[in-house]
């Protein structure tokens, strides 16, 4: 079964999202098999331990003291073994700008090259954790009372998978490519150490700015970006002079967060909704609703988007579902495809402050902010945004004589709302499990993937036991890459933020009047530049938690901050030359890039105007947080 999420997207200038080349097997048919079990069964003991211990306090009034050390412990697993597997699949974000630039004839020893820095990252980071291994053997968990090696096993795991999974990649390149591969990366090497023996430590400046150099090297080098925020962290923290071990434990820790064991679940459910058929009544619901107006199937899609940015997580996720369901309908009412993409990817934008956005709930993760009120800060910008495109679009089709869609009578749209029932629930039991404190936000993404798999299995019908095994599967593997990118994102941030990144930037701001107005508007180029670069999550984990360090600097409040450094950071991954969910969007609705970008600056506009109002104005961020009395 394929995914929206995890399906290859390659475009002419050289970008592939979500995956580095065709999935393929290297291995027998039961041994890939293998894979898909494993991560289908951690997922699901995860599920039901958090789900049934959730239960069980709600209805007996007690619960299993070990269930969430054995949550965690399956988290880690889903982190390292689940990202190895996932790059094997080829589902680590890779940015190919610069391979495919390349004259045929080298680009296949640079694809070479990049398994060989992955190779590196794997065998360092197993190095500098056997010490962890050998100092934590005495230190026992709290409940199961289990020395807290064990804990670590999954990085090895992971790690060792990793090296296993290189080398088969290797396998498929000629002897002369692997040579002159190592060679390369042998060269580079050297080059960084005979330099730092000359000249190091680099402190201060000199090693942020040298990080920051390798990082976009390798990045348009080709190389997953999560792996190069991994050597990246341990070059930096060697270069610095200090002992590279804690890179090792700062990845460990970075998924430590009793709130990242909602992130499969968040993935699981926006993958079940669209594998068992929610999609559709929803669509289907608010094409009734609002077709009538003149372009109001694009009303549609803008309105689609922010219910569906509620209930998958994951703005790939978003466009490929909504843009799937109505491309078809929007084709045989006359829209153009490019107008189509540009109002998906415009939506995709408003999207991304719509609960449970995992890249809020990873930033929350990160720094101090509650998971609960960032969800609910972030509903009304994201229909300030909404509500700009929407009179946009309004502009447009009376301009264009844009088409109606044909009416519909009352009983209809009765049948069409009752049917959208179901699926409109995903959303409503997220928010008021987490904004009511019924339970905590990790309980409530249980209780709805439990909620949205009944409703797709008896209401819709839409998927069977072998479907539902290998959405699983697919999750897991996915939940693996953004979890492996959170581990090596906090680690890269964390070395940043040791080394100085913070005083750093500080100066920097002096220079240009130190006012909390060019604070901001620094950090809007920033996170959308990075956003378009590294794609929205490795961007906010590496800056994310510095810049609102340095809120407390500004007197701005660290909340209404987050919401406008996301909002930059989704207009980043939207627009070209590099963001990565602009060009899914255009391969979703069957359109190219040149075709797209003129339709869509004027979308942009209106978004920008937007971002900037939601800045001047903090109320609109904070309005609803203060009435539910949330801090």
């Amino acid at each position: 079964m394929s995914h929206p999420v995890a399906a290859p997207v390659h475009h002419a200038i050289g970008i592939e999202v979500a995956a580095d080349h065709l999935p393929h097997q290297r291995f027998s048919p039961r041994v890939e098999h293998s894979f898909d079990v494993f991560l289908a069964l951690v997922l699901f003991l995860e599920l039901v331990l958090l789900f049934g211990n959730t239960s069980m306090r709600g209805l007996f009034n007690t619960s299993l003291v070990w269930a969430n050390e054995v949550a965690e412990y399956a988290l880690t697993s889903l982190a390292f073994i689940g990202g190895a597997v996932a790059y094997h699949r080829g589902l680590h974000l890779v940015v190919r700008f610069g391979i495919d630039k390349l004259p045929v004839r080298f680009r296949e020893t640079v694809e070479c090259a990049r398994h060989y820095f992955v190779i590196a990252v794997a065998v360092t980071g197993l190095y500098y954790a056997l010490p962890m291994w050998h100092d934590s053997w005495t230190n026992l968990t709290v409940v199961l009372q289990i020395p807290k090696s064990w804990t670590l096993l999954p990085f090895f795991i992971g790690m060792g998978l990793t090296v296993v999974f290189a080398l088969a990649e290797l396998r498929r390149h000629t002897a002369k490519e692997n040579i002159v591969a190592a060679l390369l990366v042998g060269g580079v090497t050297l080059v960084w150490y005979l330099a730092f023996v000359f000249t190091g430590p680099w402190i201060g400046t000199a090693g942020i700015g040298f990080a920051l150099f390798l990082l976009l090297f390798l990045v348009f080098a080709g190389v997953p970006i999560a792996y190069v925020l991994s050597v990246t962290a341990y070059v930096l923290l060697f270069s610095s002079g200090e002992d590279p071990m804690a890179v090792s434990l700062a990845m460990s820790n970075g998924i430590s967060s009793f709130i990242l064991l909602a992130v499969p679940f968040f993935i699981l459910a926006g993958n079940v909704m669209t594998e068992g058929g929610l999609t559709k009544p929803l669509a289907d619901w608010v094409t009734a609703m609002v077709g009538r107006m003149q372009g109001g199937l694009l009303q549609a899609v803008v309105i689609a988007m922010y219910i569906f940015s509620g209930i998958s997580g994951s703005k790939i996720a978003d466009v490929a579902a909504v843009g799937t369901t109505l491309k078809g309908m929007l084709k045989e009412q006359g829209y153009d495809p490019a107008e189509s993409a540009a109002v998906l990817s415009a939506a995709g934008i408003m999207g991304e402050t719509i609960p449970p956005s995992l890249v809020m709930m990873v930033l929350a993760s990160i720094t101090t902010l509650s998971v609960a009120t960032f969800f609910v800060a972030g509903v009304v910008p994201a229909a300030v945004l909404g509500i700009c495109i929407m009179i946009l679009i309004n502009r447009r089709a009376k301009k264009n004589n844009w088409p109606r869609c044909p009416a519909i009578s009352w009983p209809d749209k009765l049948k069409v709302s009752v049917r959208a029932i179901p699926a409109l629930m995903v959303p409503i039991i997220l928010i008021i499990g987490i904004v009511g404190g019924i339970a905590t936000t990790t309980e409530v993404s249980s209780i709805a993937v439990v909620f949205s798999i009944v409703v797709s299995v008896f209401v819709y019908r839409g998927m069977s036991v072998k479907s539902f095994i290998s959405t699983l599967a697919d999750s897991g593997a996915m939940a693996g890459m953004v979890l492996f990118m959170v581990s090596a994102g906090s680690a890269f941030s964390w070395t940043l933020a040791i080394s100085g990144l913070q005083t750093v930037v500080s100066d920097f701001l002096v220079l240009l009047g130190g006012s909390s107005a060019a604070f901001i508007a620094f950090s809007v180029v920033l996170m959308v530049i990075m956003g378009s670069i590294l794609e929205g999550l490795p961007s906010l984990l590496i800056f994310g938690p510095m810049l609102l360090q340095l809120t407390k600097l500004y007197g701005i409040d660290p909340m209404a901050f987050g919401i406008i450094i996301i909002i930059s950071m989704g207009i980043g991954t939207f627009i070209p030359p590099f963001g990565v969910c602009y060009f899914v969007t255009c391969s979703v609705m069957d359109t190219s890039v040149e075709k797209v970008t003129p339709r869509f600056m004027p979308y942009l506009a209106v978004l920008v105007v937007g971002l900037v109002v939601i800045a001047v104005f903090p109320a609109i961020s904070l309005a609803l947080p203060h009435a539910f009395n949330l801090h």
